[in-house]
């Protein structure tokens, strides 16, 4: 099983980094803001290390979010409202939570990274693969394969 957990995690990251790439391609098209609002939230990483930013972004942030977002408010709200309105309440929490950033893309992409691993969730039953991919598209999002 955790082979296949292993597997599952790391083609979903790719997935989800293609979804992102189409998306980017899409949005710079349509909106005019969309450039700028993508290049924005790489600022502050151009501040720190790469190789910094990856080991936490990997080790810390991905799986930290995770625990959290996937394995204890879905699950809770999944227990109490049922499994499509936890998943969907946890997704719509996740994304409002980066409203504050006051960008348009970010709150985008933090919905479809909700909702996406949020099923992945449901799919797989585990946390191990919804770890791993969201680590992984951490860092091929921020680190080797920027959309800046």
């Amino acid at each position: 099983m955790r082979g296949r957990f292993v597997f599952v995690g790391i083609l979903s990251a790719v997935l989800l980094y293609a979804i992102f790439w189409v998306g980017r391609e899409v949005s710079t098209a349509l909106f005019p803001f969309a450039s700028r609002e993508i290049g924005n939230v790489y600022v502050t990483k151009a501040e720190l290390n790469p190789a910094a930013i990856g080991l936490l972004l990997f080790f810390i942030m991905g799986p930290a979010e995770e625990i959290y977002w996937r394995g204890f408010v879905q699950e809770t709200l999944s227990g109490r409202f049922g499994q499509m309105t936890g998943l969907f309440a946890t997704s719509a929490i996740y994304a409002l939570i980066h409203i504050f950033a006051f960008n348009v893309m970010l709150f985008v992409a933090a919905a479809v990274c909700g909702l996406f691993w949020g099923l992945l969730y449901l799919r797989e039953g585990s946390l191990v693969p919804v770890i791993l991919s969201h680590a992984l598209w951490d860092l091929m999002t921020f680190v080797l394969f920027p959309f800046n």
